[in-house]
This record gives structure tokens, sequence and C-alpha cells, in this order.
């Protein structure tokens, strides 16, 4: 149950693909709100198309926070993420509007909600560094390192974990400590406001068949010439943001390395996955049964939901 004496935070959760942003806009409408986008990949500037951000049409009918606010080589961890969503949660609060959150990435989510540790900053050289030894040797031998330093984060996270294994060694290297020891001693108290919860479903199929179709519409919109061009102005290298879904299959169609026929297979595939893992948070996380965005009167039973927390 909401705690209705706190300013209230409407917050959108549901898979890549589903909608959340169109149904944010008309809920802004309704509300007289403000989006904050709780997305680790729509951080990164010059990203457009393959992270689907809102386009300029969509942007002229609400306003959008923490879009484009990080260059491609930067880490965004939890912790930054918390202060800047704060911020713009203060700022629409100040203006007597309505803050509506839209959640691709859990974690984010988490750092608001449950509290975090305050995180030393990434370091470039020591994540390249550790991005190196993965592509190199695995990421078993990563984990295994993890397991050395920080057992009890190397048994809580998957040896498929690529940037939260890397983050734990980062962490462990930069300060000394495990990262249990850090949230001991640094540890943030959730945010001063009543998250509302509404989740967003679509029975499996259909999710999958609206991947497809904004994979291909990604492809026809220019994802590989956007690519293209982020390589060779230099924007994009080896940077966290090109193992980002799309732009690493694109990468891989221009290196030759498959057809595109195999990087539509592989891209649908990889986005596919993404799901599942958003999926696989969402269910972890407490609250209400999702809507089905098929639902008759969808936007009314949201506000109904919102307005009796």
């Amino acid at each position: 149950m909401a705690d209705s004496s706190l300013p209230r935070v409407l917050t959108l959760f549901g898979p890549t693909a589903i909608g959340k942003t169109s149904i944010a806009i008309e809920l802004a409408d309704r509300l007289n709100g403000e989006i904050v986008s709780c997305d680790s990949r729509q951080v990164f500037k010059f990203l457009d198309i393959g992270t689907a951000k809102p386009t300029p049409a969509e942007r002229d009918k609400a306003r959008f926070h923490l879009v484009d606010i990080v260059p491609p080589d930067h880490f965004l961890n939890a912790y930054r993420f918390r202060l800047l969503a704060s911020d713009a949660i203060r700022d629409i609060l100040k203006r007597e509007k309505t803050p509506i959150m839209t959640v691709g990435t859990g974690m984010y989510l988490k750092a608001l909600t449950d509290g975090i540790f305050e995180a030393p900053d990434a370091d470039q050289e020591l994540r390249s560094g550790l991005e190196k030894i993965a592509d190199t040797n695995g990421l078993e031998a990563l984990h295994r390192r993890l397991a050395d330093v920080d057992p009890e984060a190397a048994s809580a996270l998957s040896i498929n974990d690529r940037v939260r294994i890397i983050r734990a060694l980062e962490l462990y290297n930069l300060s000394g400590k495990t990262r249990s020891e850090l949230q001991d001693e640094r540890q943030l108290d959730p945010l001063p406001y009543s998250f509302v919860f509404a989740g967003l479903s679509l029975e499996r199929k259909a999710l999958y068949d609206r991947i497809d179709r904004r994979c291909e519409e990604m492809l026809e919109s220019g994802l590989i010439a956007e690519a293209k061009s982020l390589r060779e102005n230099s924007v994009l290298s080896d940077s966290i943001a090109a193992k980002v879904v799309g732009y690493s299959e694109a990468y891989q169609y221009l290196d030759k390395l498959c057809s595109l026929e195999e990087m539509m297979k592989k891209f649908k595939q990889a986005t596919r996955n993404y799901a599942k893992r958003q999926l696989t948070w969402f269910r972890k996380h407490p609250g209400t049964d999702p809507f089905d965005i098929r639902d008759n009167g969808l936007i009314d039973k949201i506000l109904e939901q919102f307005w009796d927390a």
C-alpha cells in the first residue's frame, strides 16, 4: 500500500516494446504530468533509433527527463541515476505537476524505491581492462576473479551477467572493499515519495510480434546508418554503449561478420532476451497485478489505481 501522506510518483513498468512511452504521454496529458525515463539505454546521447527514445513529435506532447544525459563512454551507475532522478522529481513537484516514471531498468528503480549505497564513480581505464579480459578469456575468468575477492557478490550474480560482474570488480578495485561492506557503510534510504506502480503486460507471443516489428522499423528508420555514423565520428568504439542491443548487431553486419538477414535474426532474439530479463525482474518486484495493454479503458484503470493509492 502506498503512503498517501507522501507526494505520488506514477511508476509504469513493463518490457521493451510494450508501449510505455505512448501510454505515459496519455497519462501526462490527463495528470498535467511530466515523464522521467528510468532506462539505462536512453540515458546515452546520440543513440536514438536503437534505444527507441521518444521522437520529436512525442517530445512535443510531453516533457521528458533523463534522456540524452551522458556520453556513450560513460557508465551511469544506479547511485548517480538516483541523484538525477531525485532532482527531476523534485523539480516536477515544485512546479505542481505529476511525475510519471517509465521504467525499463529495474536496478535504477530499486535505487529509488529501496535505497542504495553511495558508490564510487566508474573508472574508464579500469573498466576497459576488465572488458578486455572478458572478451579475451571469457566471463568465467572474471567471475572466478570476483569469487576470490567478493564471494558473496559472485554467488549472487549469474556467470553471464557481464555488467554487474565488471561493476562489482570495479568497486572492489577502487575501494578495497566488498559490495556488502560498502552497503553497510554508505546505505541511503528510499526517496521520500509514494511510488504508485502500474505494470504493463501482454501475452508473450503478441509481445514478441511487437518486438519483431519494432526491430524492423528501427532498420527501416536507419539504425545501420546511425551506427556507422557514430563509429565514423568516434562516438562509439569499445564503449559501453557500443554493446547496446541493436548497435552490437549492426556492427557485426558492418564488419561483415554476418549477413543482413542474420543480423536481424540476432537483433530480434537479443531484444527478446532483453525483454525476458526485464520480465523476470518485474515479476520479483512487489506491486499490483499488471494491466494488459489491450484492456478497454486502460488509461482510466491506471488513473483509478493512482488516485486510490
